[in-house]
């Protein structure tokens, strides 16, 4: 059985300003946000096991290795980049 989730604390809204990093300032589209969803038993790198959803399109994959996982996103990106 598995244990019931607890919310540890409540999140904060991040301020509107990015941060840098040497001068760095990433553009994090929507368009290249995902969700990973990690079972419990998940170890990564050697067991990744959950589900991942592309936001954007709501496209979900079930992945069971890290390989998977990497495949799934490399995926949406390109079909993604050939969108624009």
């Amino acid at each position: 059985m598995a244990a019931p989730s607890r919310m540890v604390a409540a999140m904060q809204r991040k301020p509107t300003t990015q941060r840098t990093t040497a001068g760095f300032a990433p553009e994090l589209l929507p368009e290249r946000a995902f969700v990973l969803h990690l079972d419990a038993s998940a170890e990564p790198p050697r067991r990744v096991t959950g589900r991942v959803e592309h936001v954007r399109s709501g496209r979900v994959a079930h992945v069971t290795t890290l390989a998977e996982l990497l495949t799934f996103l490399a995926d949406v990106l390109r079909e993604n980049g050939s969108e624009d």
